[in-house]
């Protein structure tokens, strides 16, 4: 039994990414080049916030009642009537009564390979889970009653896991008040000590769960000291209310470092959970050939160290969230998979950066035109990554040159990403990733100052002015200038906007790409609007009775 104490060291520890780095592909046959940079770690989780592990056999209500005690009924975990929806384990943060803590949603633990999907993988994310927590919850079904899975479920717990931490036994489904007692006294006999009544769904007891849960965790000292005393019991109303408030306002005084999210996207089985495996060097995600098999959107968090020739920089935080494959939507019925995709495609628009995965063996599909579309309309920098490229036969020195073409001819939405050809079986340049990933975050936040844009977008209307219509019509450009970032968004005064056509506004980003550096990574946003001949004649021609002194800047000839 690895104790609490060994799982945080093992979180802590550090994971040299030893994979190969190439320059090119001519490079491939060539000896390896060392990684000169401090090593990725997995993110060092602080130890004030604790973990607790919810576990139970398939489908008793564990992700309602994580989803309950997270508060993200909403938007947490997929919940169903069906077995087998949560596969990989999950985290959410929590906060009970001034204190914050994690909650770990598992899998349906099956001590029986041959009666479930995945039973074996899921399994070993439950104990990963158990191994690194503070406490346990096994949840149980009310309305069923004791059965064989949840006598094995409590014996293991009981000589495994009791003697360093806390085990809580929660039976859901019990909302009424008349039987919702009585059906929770017929698990006494699991030997968990009292069995806690609570419904996930309306959230009844699950107050009362915690309160005895941070009372065990004190006890068993399986946290910090000092973690789950303030609430209070005992104390008079007036203290407990005050110590919450002093609580509550400690954590805006905690700095936080800011999270880069990286979102690992593409189709059913082109192996983003490999992906995500190998970047971290462990199981994080369940990996099988069945299309599928990732159902809800999994974070991890890593932490790579600062650059040695500045000592006072911060770490960088980055946040992969591994996503369900998603498939065409007229073959995606409702129901878990609807939820899947849902999550897939939230996991975009709330990451910085979009990694999207392709199968290098099978070439691009209309769906990853999809995906691609999707990601430039949402204004996210992305990063290709072409992934099995080891599974490519019959290379030879032009195989890159001729690849890179090909997904550039492809997917035109984002030609402005840059492409990566990794292996996540072998973890062939997959050390480029972090490189690629801060290059992209300084090309999505980027801003340029008004001037130089202007120069820019005036060098590209002198050398292709904007095309005319049959009537003679013609859109003229005014000046421009830059409202935001992430992704960068210009603004465009025109005399009218519904002139300036699809093909011209690809000219122009293409324009301002080639005169300047750092957009490889970003799409590019923009705004066209229409604004009056007469008031930008008044601006550039100075106010009234100075003569005239104002100048015809930055294009005379739009006038």
């Amino acid at each position: 039994m690895v104790t609490n104490e060994d799982a945080q060291m093992m979180m802590d520890d550090f994971y040299d990414d030893d994979n190969e780095e190439f320059e090119d592909y001519e490079e491939e046959m060539d000896e390896p080049q060392q990684q000169n940079q401090a090593p990725i770690r997995r993110f060092k989780r602080p130890k004030k916030v604790p973990l607790i592990a919810v576990v139970g056999r398939p489908n008793v209500g564990k992700s309602a009642l994580v989803n309950r005690l997270a508060g993200t009924q909403s938007g947490g975990a997929i919940v169903a009537d069906e077995e087998g929806i949560t596969r990989d384990r999950t985290y959410r943060t929590a906060e009970f009564l001034g204190e914050t803590f994690q909650v770990v949603d598992t899998g349906g633990l099956v001590f029986d390979d041959n009666d479930a999907l995945f039973a074996k993988e899921i399994r070993e994310q439950a104990m990963i889970a158990i191994e690194e927590s503070a406490g346990v919850i096994l949840v149980v079904d009310g309305q069923v009653g004791p059965t064989a899975m949840d006598e094995q479920l409590a014996i293991f717990l009981r000589k495994e896991v009791t003697k360093k931490m806390p085990v809580l036994l929660a039976v859901n489904k019990c909302e009424s008040d008349k039987s919702g007692a009585y059906l929770a006294s017929q698990f006494w006999n699991l030997g968990l000590g009292e069995p806690h009544a609570v419904s996930a769904l309306h959230g009844v007891g699950t107050a009362e769960l915690l309160e005895d849960l941070f009372e065990g965790i004190v006890k068993k000292g399986s946290a910090i000291q000092g973690f789950g005393t303030k609430y209070g019991v005992g104390r008079d109303s007036e203290e407990v209310i005050q110590r919450y408030e002093e609580a509550m306002s400690a954590f805006d005084d905690i700095p936080s470092q800011e999270e880069i999210n990286i979102a690992i996207v593409g189709r059913p089985n082109v192996g983003k959970s490999s992906l995500i495996n190998t970047i971290f060097g462990a199981n994080r995600s369940i990996v099988s050939d069945v299309a599928g098999t990732t159902r809800d959107s999994i974070d991890a968090i890593m932490e790579r160290p600062a650059s040695s020739d500045d000592p006072d920089a911060l770490p960088t935080i980055y946040r992969f969230v591994d996503t369900a494959g998603i498939r065409r939507k007229g073959k995606i019925e409702f129901g878990p998979e609807f939820f899947m995709v849902n999550r897939a495609l939230r996991a975009i628009r709330r990451a910085d950066v979009v990694l999207l995965v392709l199968d290098a063996t099978a070439g691009v599909t209309e769906q990853d035109r999809i995906l691609a579309q999707k990601v430039s309309d949402d204004g996210r920098a992305c990063v290709i990554i072409c992934n099995k490229w080891d599974a490519v036969l019959d290379k030879d020195s032009s195989t890159y040159d001729k690849s890179v073409k090909y997904f550039r001819t492809e997917l035109p939405q984002i030609r402005w990403a840059p492409i990566l050809f990794v292996s996540a079986a072998t973890g062939q340049r997959c050390g480029k990733i972090y490189d690629a990933v801060d290059s992209a975050i300084v090309a999505h936040r980027r801003r340029i100052s008004t001037s130089v844009l202007n120069e820019v977008l005036r060098d590209a209307v002198l050398w292709q002015p904007p095309p005319s219509r049959r009537n003679g019509a013609q859109a003229k450009i005014y000046y421009a200038s830059q409202v935001s970032t992430r992704p960068p968004t210009l603004v465009v005064f025109v005399n009218d906007p519904k002139l300036v056509n699809d093909n011209y506004r690809r000219y122009l980003d293409r324009k301002m790409r080639e005169s300047l550096d750092g957009f490889e990574s970003t799409p590019i946003r923009w705004m066209f609007r229409g604004r009056r001949v007469r008031d930008v004649t008044r601006n550039m021609n100075g106010t009234p009775g100075d003569g005239g002194s104002g100048t015809s800047f930055p294009f005379p000839h739009a006038i």
